[in-house]
């Protein structure tokens, strides 16, 4: 210790003596905490994509699902009916051909519901054991006669 003008003035080295560590205390504390929120930052955004993916290819292979009607039926002017089988084979080349698993999950006369999941593979959150989210969507979609005809 020297004395400057009647105070002790600590010198550098018990300066440093003292405060170290601290700066690693603050960093063992934020670093998690940072990653922690920018993973959910970037995979919560990666997850609203994916769901947003879901109910899109959801709508698109419940329309193509729809258009799959009973030939039979439409000739001799009775109201639409979707065939289960072709709308499922349509529901599964829309849905491919967009990279979703799902398929068609009910069909009833005229109206076919198809159901959709979407898995996204996390980027930050695997470091706290979260390595991937799966979204599900649904979608309705009803065969029609023409437009603003929904008789069944």
């Amino acid at each position: 210790m020297r004395v400057r003008q009647g105070r002790a003035v600590p010198s550098a080295r018990v300066r440093a003596r003292r405060e170290r560590g601290e700066i690693n205390i603050l960093a063992a504390g934020m670093v998690p905490a940072l990653i922690i929120a920018i993973g959910l930052v970037v995979d919560g955004g990666g997850r609203l994509h994916a769901e947003d993916e879901a109910e899109y290819a959801a709508d698109q292979a419940a329309r193509a699902a729809a258009q799959q009607i009973r030939f039979d039926r439409a000739q001799l002017g009775l109201p639409p009916e979707v065939d289960p089988a072709r709308a499922a084979q349509a529901a599964s080349d829309t849905l491919g051909a967009l990279g979703v698993q799902g398929g068609v999950t009910a069909v009833d006369g005229a109206v076919v519901s198809v159901g959709t999941q979407v898995t996204y593979e996390t980027t930050f959150l695997t470091l706290i054991g979260i390595s991937s989210l799966t979204v599900t969507a649904d979608a309705e979609a009803r065969a029609v006669r023409g437009i603003g005809q929904e008789e069944s």
